[in-house]
């Protein structure tokens, strides 16, 4: 049996969990992580952004942990770790599918828009194939010196200190695959995402309910998929302007009822998936189960049939995955002595690539709090400013992402909302310093930037409800509004007319971090 007095139990090894490991243990701590199953295992949220890049590149710093570093680059990827996979992702692309018509030369430039994040493929940031890049993080934390427990089927208890009967001990008890456990923690974090671990044994309340953003996913990894700059050259549309290989991105293909990630791997694989808002969607297209309606909404559109026509599904093992439902928001996220990271807390939409730069985001502020001695008074303030931070920020991505659906079936509108994104995250990307976990994400923790954003979901609702004839120069007006509004935090060149919707002044600094 596996007997150990920790000061830091985390449940779920997942990216963050092991992340948080990693950094505890280098700071001296005893820590204890437990996963219910093992790695490798297949995950999504693979997505990066210099926001991500740039915070694990300080925590590499401030903790001393410069196997990290390599990570935050396509280019020093590649070189230290060519046996983790990944791709590189030089920006956010859109592609027009609400016309359910091929692109023409005639009317493209109206149906794309291409946002660079990197100035070269070496700055780029990066595609994670999350089965390898999980697996390594994990280990990573095992050979710092935490010890680890897979497949591990455990209960939990709150159990009064031997030593100090005032003081409460989390008391893990349970048989992982090496064999039984018994642990007892001062302080415990709940890594285990959507399962909710601690947050349910704990029952705090659910406030989902304060979610605008209403999206289900049907998902899987692709072999054989034809890149989107290849069908595009086969209709002879130029892509000679382009600021990056279009495929070299988040790839956004998007319909009136919601819109397709792409996100290609180094070794040809698609990690792809609809985000579907059944409040816009035909019902009659979900008919039948997963497959059935991949193949329908595929169909729709001859861009896409094309692209997937001999695609094969190589991961997860079962096939496409289905969800419910997938915005999630509990009432608090730390007590006096345990915290969740982010993705346990609350999840809105894989649009706009926000997860793995809030999960480093939350992942720094809390190894700051746990590393740092303070009387347990200060320690549980901090702690309910970590916890209502985060669920601010998560609704702030909320009205982030929800924009751009309640913008649909108006591509025009979709990408007018998603500079709002673009102007929050490159303001914070410009920013000097390596400490940008210290301020709110996405500037949710800016008044005037809140102030500006609820001003201009009032103005698109009333693009969406005004008739038909004059919704061009309502939407016109709309956008001139927009491009003075976010001014103060515009220094990349948003609405730049001269661009044509290609932008290359958006990408992060190059050698910034």
């Amino acid at each position: 049996m596996t007997q150990v007095c920790a000061d830091v139990l985390i449940l779920g090894s997942g990216f963050g969990g092991s992340l948080l490991a990693t950094i505890l243990a280098r700071a001296g701590k005893t820590v204890v992580l437990v996963d219910r199953t093992h790695h490798p295992r297949f995950a999504i949220g693979e997505s990066s952004t210099p926001l991500a890049d740039r915070t694990l590149s300080g925590i590499a710093d401030v903790y001393r942990i410069p196997e990290l570093k390599p990570l935050c680059h396509w280019g020093t990827w590649k070189a230290a770790h060519p046996d983790l996979m990944c791709g590189r992702k030089r920006g956010f692309t859109y592609f027009d599918q609400i016309p359910l018509t091929d692109p023409e030369t005639s009317d493209f430039d109206a149906r794309r828009m291409l946002v660079s994040a990197s100035v070269d493929d070496a700055h780029s940031d990066t595609h994670w194939m999350r089965s390898d890049v999980d697996k390594f993080v994990f280990e990573l934390a095992r050979a710092s010196g935490v010890t680890t427990i897979e497949d591990c089927r455990y209960e939990l208890q709150l159990v009064r200190s031997p030593s100090n009967p005032d003081r409460e001990l989390w008391s893990l008890t349970g048989q992982g695959g090496t064999g039984a456990i018994d642990c007892d923690a001062d302080f415990l974090v709940d890594a285990t995402g959507a399962s909710k671990g601690v947050l349910s044994w704990l029952k705090i309340p659910d406030q989902s309910d304060r979610l605008k953003t209403c999206s289900r996913s049907l998902f899987a990894h692709f072999s054989d998929t034809v890149p989107c700059e290849t069908l595009l050259k086969e209709h002879g549309i130029s892509v000679d302007r382009f600021p990056y290989h279009c495929d070299d991105a988040a790839v956004h293909q998007v319909f009136d009822d919601g819109w397709m990630w792409q996100l290609r791997f180094d070794d040809g694989i698609l990690s792809a998936g609809f985000m579907i808002d059944d409040r816009l969607a035909d019902s009659q297209l979900a008919a039948g189960g997963p497959h059935d309606e991949w193949q329908r909404r595929l169909d729709r559109s001859p861009f896409l049939r094309r692209q997937f026509a001999n695609a094969t599904i190589v991961s997860p093992e079962s096939g496409l995955v289905a969800t419910g439902r997938i915005q999630r928001l509990a009432q608090t996220a730390a007590g006096r002595n345990w915290a969740a990271i982010v993705n346990t807390v609350g999840f809105i939409d894989p649009l706009h690539s926000s997860g793995l730069a809030h999960t480093i985001f939350s992942v720094a502020r809390l190894a700051e709090i746990l590393t740092t001695s303070a009387p347990d008074s200060s320690r549980h303030e901090r702690l309910q400013r970590y916890s209502d931070q985060l669920i601010e920020e998560l609704c702030v991505v909320d009205e982030l992402v929800e924009g751009c659906y309640a913008g649909l079936p108006s591509f025009r509108l979709w990408c007018l909302w998603g500079m709002l994104y673009f102007a929050a995250a490159t303001s914070m990307e410009q920013a000097p310093g390596n400490q940008l976990h210290e301020v709110g994400f996405l500037c949710s923790d800016d008044p005037a930037f809140r102030a500006m954003l609820k001003e201009a979901r009032e103005r698109l609702d009333s693009c969406r409800q005004c008739p038909a004839p004059v919704r061009d120069q309502v939407i016109s007006e709309f956008e001139i509004w927009l491009t003075d509004a976010i001014r103060p935090w515009n220094s990349v060149g948003l609405f730049d007319r001269t661009c044509d919707n290609l932008y290359s002044r958006t990408a992060a600094p190059a050698n910034a971090w």
